[in-house]
């Protein structure tokens, strides 16, 4: 009897720690993104040696001035090894826990918090000499070439940063060792959830993609503004991939080693939004992405066998009637309403007839160096008040975009060139509405997340306390 009781409480603390089984689409995969491009830099000016230590600057008797020191100091290419790991992700989630004070009592807080994995999966690009016959062996004439390489294993250090777009606030994530019990007990994941430091003190072995398990994680914050909709978190640690750029225009000698130079880490932006409520917080849900509930300036569609305009009609726009308007829509590619050929591409009228002027379509233009608004419009068949209209939110009356500044293109629809692909950067339209969301994220497309280039400091922005120097680092595409 007393073994039965012992084998029932065993059983019962057994289900109580079983891993929870995952319904599809619960965990989102940010796989690595290692580029070959990232393993050096554009050769550059060394201004440690061609401006600070310019006292090196000599003419030999005998040698090309192009072999001395400074001279081969004016075109450097930087290379280095690139790794990256593996994040995957559940929903970001809150919880109610109490939390001890400075006071030594408990108050009752809203967690927010998301949990994850990272995975080494190797596939590392490294940087080796090439053999090379040119030159008997002269290091100047050295060729490189990048190939896939593992380590056993390697190092997460995470730095997370919680940015609250509307109200431009930031929050680091905090350890909060009462928590973590509670949020284990509703995720369920396998084996034992790291905060920040123990993540980083914990080997990632490199492991298979079909098998590998991973070390699991919990990232967690507290006294975040209850007004928070739209918001990003930025990763870094993934990859130790980084940019350069070198802002002092005088060194002087005796100037540190890469004094005046900024270094950007490459850095994951996951983005979320919420229907927001301050009085239940844990009754929101949180979704990943970006509030996409407007409607596309339109459906396009490729015809299929045996499809007629009636049926698809009812199909996309619940009312047979209106398969008229599929026919006078796409007269240019349909000869008779009732010969409708096989793989032709076809739009479909908006499904909402009612006007929006922020449901405008728009493509985005990046502006280059010299461009203004007259030459753009030009470029693109369209009257400079037009793009006006369409930009006054963004560019100011009498001013003209910057270089790298986005600018929307208004077009019509009905007149609008139908590609062979639809994926082509051409047909990627978007309405005033999303580029306004997208401008909010500080994103390059309409998109759940991005890798981007930010400083290695806290926060990822500068300081949000005054919302004048508040701007966000250079998007990398």
């Amino acid at each position: 009897m007393l073994v039965a009781v012992c084998m029932l409480a065993s059983s019962n603390l057994q289900g109580q720690q079983a891993e929870r089984v995952l319904a599809p689409g619960v965990l989102t995969t940010v796989p690595p993104a290692i580029e070959e491009g990232e393993t050096y830099s554009t050769p550059a000016d060394l201004i440690e040696i061609s401006k600070a230590r310019a006292h090196l600057q000599w003419t030999p008797n005998f040698t090309p001035a192009t072999r001395t020191l400074f001279e081969r100091s004016l075109r450097v290419p930087l290379r280095r090894n690139v790794w990256g790991l593996e994040l995957t992700f559940k929903p970001f989630r809150m919880v109610n826990v109490d939390v001890p004070q400075a006071s030594g009592k408990m108050q009752r807080k809203t967690i927010w918090y998301m949990v994850y994995r990272v995975r080494y999966l190797g596939e590392e690009v490294h940087v080796e000499p090439q053999a090379d016959t040119i030159g008997d062996g002269d290091p100047r004439y050295t060729r490189f070439s990048n190939i896939r390489k593992d380590a056993q294993f390697r190092y997460f250090i995470p730095y997370f940063t919680l940015r609250s777009h509307l109200q431009q606030k930031e929050y680091l994530d905090r350890l909060i060792p009462s928590a973590v019990d509670e949020i284990a007990e509703i995720e369920k994941v396998p084996g034992r959830l790291l905060n920040s430091v123990e993540m980083a003190n914990t080997k990632i072995p490199k492991e298979d993609a079909e098998s590998g398990k991973g070390v699991w994680g919990v990232v967690a914050w507290e006294d975040v503004d209850p007004r928070t909709n739209f918001f990003s978190l930025y990763i870094q640690g993934l990859t130790n991939a980084y940019r350069y750029q070198d802002t002092a225009d005088n060194p002087q000698v005796g100037d540190p080693i890469a004094a005046g130079r900024v270094i950007e880490l490459k850095t994951l932006q996951l983005n979320f939004y919420r229907p927001g409520d301050t009085i239940e917080l844990t009754k929101d849900a949180i979704f990943y992405g970006l509030p996409n509930a407007v409607p596309r300036p339109e459906i396009v569609y490729t015809i299929e066998s045996g499809d007629n305009l009636k049926s698809l009609a009812k199909r996309f726009l619940s009312d047979e009637s209106r398969a008229l308007e599929i026919y006078q829509l796409n007269r240019d590619v349909l000869s008779t309403p009732n010969k409708l050929p096989e793989g032709t591409l076809i739009r479909f009228p908006r499904n909402n007839q009612e006007r929006y002027n922020d449901l405008d379509p728009v493509i985005l233009h990046t502006a280059k160096t010299g461009e203004t608004l007259d030459s753009i419009a030009q470029a693109h068949g369209i009257q400079v008040i037009d793009l006006q209209r369409v930009n006054a939110d963004y560019i100011p009356a009498g001013e003209e975009p910057g270089a790298g500044e986005l600018v929307m293109i208004p077009v019509n629809l009905n007149r609008l060139n139908r590609p062979n692909n639809p994926q082509k950067d051409i047909y990627k339209i978007y309405t005033l509405r999303q580029v306004a969301i997208m401008r909010l994220y500080g994103m390059n497309k309409f998109s759940k997340n991005q890798w981007i280039y930010t400083s290695t400091n806290s926060p990822v922005f500068r300081s949000a306390e005054n919302p004048d120097t508040t701007e966000a680092q250079p998007i990398t595409k």
